[in-house]
């Protein structure tokens, strides 16, 4: 016997809500459409100068590209 196996003397516990994925499609008239770069960029505009630097300097580090086409679209949006 597993030292991880249940007691078979102890009651189950309850399961867990499934995680399975039902978001909804983007043809579904129901389904939440996400856009992810328009919500990072009106986090970085609402940000203070420095925190929002910060940010698109360690971004860059990553995604150079991503931070470039951040930084294009806050100054077009200003």
């Amino acid at each position: 016997m597993s030292a991880y196996s249940r007691n078979p003397r102890s009651p189950a516990a309850p399961s867990a809500p499934s995680t399975k994925n039902t978001a909804k499609g983007p043809s579904d008239p129901e389904g939440v459409r996400i856009d992810g770069k328009g919500q990072i960029l009106a986090m970085l505009e609402a940000a203070d100068p420095a925190f929002r630097e910060s940010l698109l300097r360690r971004l860059a580090m990553r995604d150079f590209d991503l931070a470039k086409d951040l930084r294009a679209s806050l100054k077009y949006s200003r």
